[in-house]
């Protein structure tokens, strides 16, 4: 009776793959419920990801030591000349379409705010710290897997002659079945794990993002999708006597499994009994299938397999994203240094590929947020691509590879229809996935000020100050007096002084002169001036202070005196898209004929650097809007700033950002103040304060950076929005 009980009780238990997707659900709607409130349960989730990944790299070394210690040398030299054959054309087919797809991907305007990678010099790349294991230990300890498969291959190799090694050999069998056991009962953990990563994606992440999020998603699950059920199957079906249904039908489990988990490490076990049932239902003796399996699999285990090669698919995304897409010519670096970063984990790959190209870090967000998703899919390739290894392996020794002109001519067509239909399902799921997505210049208009009660007066026209000095009266004094700041501003300077959708005037600068009224307990008027009027406006009396970006003059300024600089920004091109790789340096600049580079009249941000480029003709032109609304077709480039570029690359996409190598020049900004000690050393104090505690910072972030003000849009959530409860 009680057998009967558990046996029914049994039945009536989910399974581990229908408990992880409750999990995933329960965490996306708990995310939602709770919205901010439940980032402290990405921390959860971040303990179930490192239990998952512990065990990884000891397995790695055992495995590997292990099954190559128990080879002869026969032995080992036939796996190799085999496996190095298929593992290289299963890496050209995964890299294949990583230069495809993007073929795929619609035209739009794209444009970002400013980003530090832009003046970073791009890293090299350190092969030899990636491969060689200098300190194996080291290695270890920092995930470096390429030094670490290296190190482990080199140990196996040396145990292959000795007539002792079964000393070591036996008990690394028990280490790595333990290995095994640990990494089961992690993933009896994953209903929860997930529960917890998923809460925290959906009650962080914004409607924005995980819009922008759909085009790389779609782009990465196509890929997974032609891979493992149309490419890699027909190499198997095309080459060997193990049929698409047969293969298809044996690894339908795997994948769900992989599916649920989104760890292929916990389904290794089954991907081994895959591989040994397909090559025992072909006549191979069980022992000999049962060897080829324990051996292939976790050999081709540590090397990048197509789920994480198809993840380079991000970098060519994200440069179409922001504006800068790849050219022909980037694509063989991006290829062969993005495989061999896969040797380790994507998440520190894809950091090193976005410095490499120079596009912006904070890109890696995007990246991660999809991983809930993408590590999922992308580990069902993965145990899809070391199937198929396993079994073209295993038959190449075999002698079955062989072309069957049948088989092979119908794959092959069928494999050409289908990437043909996936780039046309590409271009319209990603061209969806946008359609609602504004213009970037929109981002730009739609900006607020940073601070609430950031609403100011403006003066039309500029008069001077209708209460003068009194005989004696510094202009600080007069200022408490009044109760009242006047500042000058240029009317359209971003992201320091413009207006936005509103009408409002906002920027940078316009949140720090708030700052400052408030600091001097007045009321802020702004006044407006043109550049070449700065001077006069001062001696008039018109203002007491002035914002626009100023850059800084070496020699003395009698009509004003310059605060301490606040900020330094980095001088840059600003360059039509066609000609950005023209600039990409001082030498091929004076290699062009006839190079005109056009600055802003009054050398406002560029003073300091357009002096800087020998051999280049630099002329003056009223206003960056003359250059980029083709005004001066004459000129080549605009010199300005990379931050303020980026905005101009916003409002017009058709430009971008340059820094050329060997032009590397900082550029102070500063505050112009009226004549007045008292206000100078007033105005010198203040922003010595604000930079100390982290209102030019937090300013920067926003303004420049692009990052949410503190009034700006908050994650909805039923908690709050609905319930009317946290505020």
């Amino acid at each position: 009776m009680s057998e009967r009980k558990q046996d029914n009780k049994d039945r009536h238990r989910f399974t581990l793959g229908t408990r992880i997707l409750i999990g995933v659900l329960a965490g996306i709607a708990t995310g939602v419920f709770l919205g901010a409130w439940s980032a402290p349960l990405q921390v959860l989730g971040d303990i179930y990801v490192g239990l998952l990944q512990m065990t990884v790299l000891p397995y790695v070394v055992v495995s590997l030591v292990s099954r190559i210690g128990g080879f002869t040398y026969e032995r080992a030299a036939q796996v190799a000349r085999h496996g190095t054959v298929v593992l290289l054309v299963l890496w050209g087919v995964a890299l294949a379409l990583v230069v495809l797809l993007p073929l795929s991907l619609p035209s739009w305007e794209a444009g970002t705010f400013f980003s530090a990678s832009l003046i970073e010099r791009g890293e090299g790349f350190d092969f030899l710290g990636l491969y060689i294991p200098t300190n194996p230990f080291g290695a270890l300890a920092d995930n470096i897997v390429p030094a670490v498969v290296l190190f482990s291959i080199l140990v196996g190799i040396a145990l292959i002659p000795l007539s002792h090694k079964g000393r070591l050999l036996d008990p690394l069998h028990v280490v790595g079945e333990a290995l095994g056991n640990i990494a089961q009962g992690v993933v009896r953990l994953s209903p929860w794990g997930t529960f917890a990563l998923a809460a925290g994606a959906a009650g962080t992440a914004s409607p924005g993002e995980l819009l922008r999020l759909g085009g790389y998603v779609g782009t990465f699950t196509i890929g997974v999708v032609l891979l493992t059920f149309v490419l890699f199957p027909a190499l198997v079906a095309s080459l060997s006597p193990i049929g698409y249904r047969e293969l298809m039908g044996r690894s339908r489990g795997t994948l769900l499994t992989a599916l649920a988990t989104g760890k292929m490490f916990a389904v290794l076990p089954m991907i081994i009994d895959d591989v040994r049932a397909l090559l025992a239902s072909h006549g191979v003796e069980q022992e000999e299938a049962r060897g080829a399996a324990d051996v292939l699999v976790p050999l081709a285990y540590p090397f990048p397999n197509a789920g994480k090669i198809l993840a380079i698919l991000f970098i060519p995304f994200a440069a179409w994203f922001i504006g800068q897409p790849l050219n022909a010519g980037d694509y063989p670096v991006l290829l062969s240094v993005g495989l061999l970063s896969f040797f380790g984990s994507p998440v520190v790959a894809i950091p090193f590929l976005l410095g490499l190209f120079r596009m912006p870090a904070d890109l890696l967000a995007l990246f991660i947020v999809s991983g809930l998703w993408g590590a999922r899919v992308g580990d069902v390739l993965g145990s899809m691509h070391l199937t198929t290894f396993s079994l073209l392996t295993a038959s190449s020794e075999r002698g079955w590879l062989r072309v069957r002109p049948g088989r092979t001519v119908g794959w092959l067509a069928g494999s050409v229809v289908a990437v043909v239909a996936a780039l046309w399902l590409n271009h319209a799921l990603v061209g969806w996935s946008i359609a609602g997505e504004p213009p970037p210049a929109n981002r730009v208009s739609a900006m607020q000020s940073y601070f609430e009660g950031g609403t100011v007066a403006d003066s039309e026209p500029a008069i001077p100050n209708p209460s003068p000095r009194a005989p004696g009266e510094t202009v600080l004094e007069r200022i408490q007096r009044t109760g009242e700041l006047r500042v000058g501003y240029l009317e359209s300077n971003p992201p320091f002084t413009y207006r936005n959708d509103d009408g409002a005037l906002v920027g940078f600068e316009v949140d720090l002169a708030h700052r400052l009224a408030v600091e001097l307990e007045a009321e802020l008027r702004l006044v407006p001036y043109d550049i070449g009027s700065l001077d006069s406006a001062f001696v008039g009396d018109r203002f007491d202070l002035a914002i626009g970006g100023l850059g800084s003059f070496v020699r003395e300024v009698e009509a004003y005196r310059e605060s301490d600089p606040y900020l330094e920004l980095h001088a840059a091109l600003v360059v039509p898209d066609h000609r950005a790789d023209d600039f990409g340096s001082i030498a091929q600049m004076r290699n062009m004929d006839e190079v005109r580079v056009a600055y802003v009249e009054g050398g406002v941000l560029v003073r300091t650097g357009r002096h800087r480029i020998p051999g280049i003709e630099i002329v003056a032109i009223p206003s960056d809007e003359q250059y980029l609304r083709g005004g001066t077709p004459e000129f080549d480039a605009l010199l300005t700033t990379a931050e303020t570029g980026a905005i101009h690359t916003m409002i017009y996409p058709e430009f971008s950002v340059v820094i050329p190598e060997g032009f590397r020049v900082r550029v102070p900004v500063i505050l112009a103040v009226a004549a007045d000690e008292a206000l100078h050393r007033a105005v010198n104090r203040f922003i010595r304060i604000k930079r100390a505690d982290g209102t030019i910072e937090t300013l920067y972030e926003h303004w420049i950076l692009g990052a949410p003000s503190a009034r700006g849009e908050r994650r909805w959530s039923v908690l709050r929005d609905v319930l009317g409860w946290g505020g």
